[in-house]
């Protein structure tokens, strides 16, 4: 079972990417680093 942080970023990807208001053209490794980046500027 994958750690916490990785299934959360998974289903928020899944959810952004489910979205048909607009297109989403990011891949996991990016949305992970971006996300590690919100995090981490603080």
């Amino acid at each position: 079972m994958p750690n916490n942080q990785e299934y959360l970023m998974e289903l928020i990807l899944k959810k952004l990417k489910n979205n048909k208001s607009r297109k989403l053209n990011l891949k996991k490794e990016e949305f992970t680093k971006f996300i590690k980046f919100l995090i981490n500027n603080n």
